[in-house]
């Protein structure tokens, strides 16, 4: 028995985005079905393989287990012995791979140059043929696996992820341990006298069949030659005939359900999630209840739930859709940022907003307005996109074989499918768990993988009659017509060349706007970017904090109209920056400049209100305080921007300030912050000169007429400055972990190259790109340092540099830092015996990388921006680059590790005494 299957003459549905691609559908004798994929304009190819094998089927002697077999299939086959061959032969063809374990299934996926396809799928294939795994593997893996695991020990969302799986049904597999750790995959198993090695071996051959399997190819090949290839290369991929695995469906009984849990999480705030129990939606994919419905209580909109809980002060966001979710068993989950005081009512007004999407009678005219649209005009999605939605066609028995392409594809709705949900959305269904801090000392219990304190009890029967008698108040209703939906998809007439630039528009004392029309992606959409230079937004750390808070109460008062409008295809963003702030704008051209419109009009008439400020206020000094909660590694980058930005505050310094702001700091800031302005905007996309203009006088008219601006000084114009590090004098900052829970160091050495040149550049990219795969094989796979272990570029502003970055749960700082340092010296030497066809064929993939075509207008957008944001202004940069990196020699990089580089050390410690943050970094003039 196998998986769901299409008839094989059945079509294959596909979007208007794809009209270029060619499918077709293949199931090889082994009854292994793949989706193949001709696109002759790719540059990447890629594929993927889902296995229906997921965690629910680990034994209990082995919690982990199936997540710990996906690790060692990476590391070599009997064809290919060579440990970390696949991701070595990856890394040097411009690819990359990865993999996950889910619930009931294991995705598998890579990309590469086109033209390295072939290679690269024989050596993929073998992880399903004949993968090897050692017993010396293993031993050496499983603290990687531990590593991972002791990663995610103080992160709020595994905790609580795994706290819900720890109080579901005892007797479903659910209920287990899904991740593993060194316990669990080695000295547990040993002592009860089992093999570790030959368990995953076990496990692979005992669950690892073709008919459990579907895989996606993408290339630039025809589809004649990717058949070939897969026959091939998959045709000797095992089938045992396993029947599909099924589970229960009872993850929740009568005794789970109507339980309330109190937690003590990690990081400071409080949250309110509910979670139901809900019929599978796998056979029914294009069918979505759970997405539709999530819409609905998810909306941001006016008349909407959050919106209501916000104006009474009780939230800070709302979410709802499907939580954890399997073929067998799906869950519901909405999740609120809450105010404790307020559970109760809070609570009623959802299940009042699910009594009215229950006696609605216009959900399919909902469903109307809001589905169709975002499926017709998606853009070219990278060779990756489709894979990954292997997984979530596994086991479906399809009407059309389109699981490919299933995420781009029109959804249907089916109202009995919907009721079916909303069936099970009752207050006696209902699980719930409150995080707050302010429960520490008050719980009872402690679930056992993660150390998380709970208490549990039954919810009050006052609070459920309460809830299933919620009556709706006047302003809690479904959402009205959106105003932003575009019906013109008219593209421009225009000439659109990668040799054609952005130009500027239009200059003036307070605002330069450039232009670029394109239609390149054949989509009717379009980008704009517009920063606002502020010398007051940035002078002091209150000025930083004032301006995020400024930043924070615009995106506050524009909340339910930029939620309309990002249902409708458009969106924006609104960042502060050391400089002043950035607003950028993306979506359908046709009503692109109403939601400008609306934004700036914000901008210019912007008013405190006290109570919206004083909920902002609390919820970014949330923010800064649950920064010591990241991840050392990820503190050791922001300790390195610090430290490397000549005027940049930090968070120990903005978390200092706020507590002392008022509202009428922020009006009395506001009202000077544009007293001396210069705006730079970029607009490109479907996006006309007359357009251009418009958006120029709407941007001239908010400076000139409502801020009242005046221009910038010529001294005041915006820097963006780094530190020089001195060379040949290692610099070294050594900071404390600031949450003493974490057991984990980390440290970033970074190799300062120098300002933006494209050779400097170009030689930078190519010492990565020699040696990240020996790197990430060295520290990792060998000598198993941590789990995070990466060598990549890491510029500061403009000025480049190469760094690593390794987090260990078992080593120190200083012990990373020392490998880190080892290994370049060992690097040398390989580098000097690197011959020169190896050395060429890695400069020669980083140039094809570096000439890959945008995918998307978005990421083209971006990349001009990032030239007119930084001044470069050098808007064909890759074919530059490229043009250098030809005239590099394999000399040069060893010159750039021996001699050219300034070396900073940062090192972040585990130390269960503070000590005070040095101020300056040794070493440093």
């Amino acid at each position: 028995m196998g998986l769901g299957r299409a008839e094989a003459d059945q079509e294959i549905i596909k979007p208007l985005s794809f009209k270029a691609q060619q499918f077709k559908r293949l199931v090889l004798d082994n009854k292994l079905e793949f989706l193949l994929v001709s696109d002759p304009e790719l540059d990447k190819a890629g594929a993927a393989v889902d296995v229906r094998v997921g965690s629910l089927l680990d034994p209990k002697k082995m919690p982990g287990l199936a997540h710990f077999c996906e690790h060692m299939l990476f590391y070599a086959s009997e064809k290919y012995p060579e440990e970390d061959a696949y991701s070595k032969f990856l890394s040097e063809h411009g690819g990359h791979t990865n993999a996950y374990t889910a619930a009931e299934s294991t995705n598998y996926h890579f990309d590469c140059n086109w033209d390295s396809l072939e290679e690269a799928l024989d050596r993929f294939a073998q992880f399903f043929i004949s993968p090897l795994i050692s017993e010396d593997g293993v031993e050496r893996e499983v603290n990687a696996v531990d590593s991972e695991h002791n990663k995610n020990l103080n992160t709020d969302a595994w905790r609580q992820m795994q706290l819900w799986r720890h109080t579901a049904n005892p007797g479903h597999p659910f209920n287990r341990f899904s991740t593993g750790n060194l316990d669990t995959l080695l000295h547990t198993p040993k002592e009860r006298g089992l093999i570790p090695h030959e368990e995953v071996q076990a496990f692979h051959a005992r669950h690892y069949s073709s008919n459990l399997m579907r895989g996606a190819l993408v290339g630039r090949q025809p589809l004649a030659e990717l058949e070939a290839l897969v026959r091939a290369k998959f045709g000797a991929v095992p089938n045992t005939d396993l029947p599909v695995p099924h589970f229960p469906e009872d993850v929740l009984t009568e005794q789970q359900t109507g339980q309330l849990l109190r937690v003590v999480p990690q990081k400071e705030g409080h949250r309110l999630d509910l979670q139901w129990a809900v019929p599978p939606e796998q056979t029914v994919y294009r069918v979505t209840p759970c997405g539709y419905l999530g819409h609905l209580i998810g909306h941001e909109g006016f008349g909407s739930p959050f919106a209501v809980l916000k104006a009474r002060g009780w939230a800070t966001g709302l979410s709802a859709g499907e939580g954890g979710s399997s073929f067998s068993a799906r869950s519901f989950f909405t999740v609120v940022g809450a105010g404790l005081e307020h559970i109760e009512e809070i609570v009623g007004i959802i299940f009042a907003y699910i009594g009215l999407v229950s006696k609605q009678d216009g959900a399919c005219a909902i469903f109307d307005i809001h589905g169709p649209l975002c499926s017709t005009f998606n853009t070219k999605a990278p060779p990756l996109k489709p894979f990954l939605n292997t997984s979530s066609a596994c086991g479906q028995e399809m009407t059309v074989f389109d699981f490919g392409v299933a995420c781009c594809l029109e959804q249907e709705f089916s109202e009995e499918a919907v009721r079916a949900v909303l069936r099970e959305l009752t207050p006696r269904n209902l699980r719930m768990m409150i995080a707050s801090k302010r429960y520490k000392g008050q719980t009872t219990l402690t679930e056992p993988w993660y150390g998380t304190e709970y208490s549990q009890e039954a919810i009050s029967s006052e609070w459920l009659s309460a809830w299933a008698s919620a009556v709706a108040p006047p302003e809690l209703h479904l959402p009205h017509d959106n105003p932003f939906i575009s019906s013109d998809f008219t593209l421009i007439d225009v000439k659109d060349t990668e040799e054609v630039r952005p130009e500027v528009c239009h200059e003036g004392s307070l605002l330069r706007m450039w232009h670029k029309p394109s239609t390149r992606f054949d989509t009717p959409k379009a980008v704009i970017y517009l920063h606002f230079a502020c010398p007051e937004a940035y002078t002091s750390p209150e000025a930083g904090v004032l301006t995020r808070l400024y930043v924070k109460l615009l995106s506050d008062y524009l909340n339910e109209i930029a939620y309309d409008a990002e249902l409708a295809g458009l969106s924006w963003g609104l960042n502060s920056t050391t400089t002043g702030f950035l607003v950028s704008f993306f979506g359908y051209s046709h009503k692109l400049m109403e939601l400008v419109c609306q934004v700036l009009h914000k901008v210019g008439t912007f008013a405190v209100e006290d109570d919206r400020f004083l909920v902002q206020k609390e919820a970014l000094a949330k923010e800064y305080a649950n920064a010591r909660y990241q991840q050392p590694y990820q503190t050791a980058m922001y300790e390195t921007a610090v430290a490397l930005e000549a005027r940049r505050w930090h968070t120990n310094e903005y978390e200092a300030v706020i507590g002392d702001l008022q509202p009428s700091d922020l009006t009395a800031f506001a009202g000077r912050l544009f007293s001396r302005c210069f705006a730079e905007g970029y607009a490109t996309g479907n996006f006309s000169k007359e357009q251009a203009s418009d958006l120029t006088a709407v941007v001239e008219s908010l400076l000139t007429e409502q801020v009242r601006a005046r221009p910038l000084f010529p001294s005041q114009r915006p820097e963006k400055r780094v530190v020089r590090l001195p060379a040949g004098k290692p610099a070294l900052l050594s900071v404390p972990a600031p949450n003493d829970a974490n057991e984990n160091s980390a440290v970033v050495l970074t190799y300062q190259v120098g300002p933006d040149d494209l050779a400097r550049n170009a030689l930078a990219e190519l010492a990565v790109q020699c040696c990240r795969r020996d790197a990430f094989h060295t520290l990792r796979t060998v000598e198993q340092l941590g789990y995070m272990v990466w060598l990549a570029g890491l510029p500061t502003l403009t000025v480049r540099a190469v760094a690593f970055v390794v987090q260990s749960s078992a080593f120190s700082a200083v012990h990373l830092e020392q490998r880190c340092e080892a290994f370049v010296g060992a690097q040398l030497a390989r580098l000097a015996e690197l011959d020169a066809d190896s050395f060429a064929s890695q400069a020669r993939e980083l140039a094809k990388a570096k000439l890959e075509k945008p995918k998307r207008l978005r990421e083209l957008a971006a990349r001009d921006w990032r030239e007119i944001d930084d001044g470069t202004l050098i808007f064909d940069r890759p074919a530059a680059e490229v043009a250098a990196l030809r005239t590099l020699s394999k000399a040069d990089v060893l010159q750039f590790f021996q001699v050219g580089a300034r070396l900073l050390e940062k090192e972040i410690h585990i130390e269960r005494k503070k000590k005070e943050r040095r101020n300056a970094i040794e070493g440093t003039p």
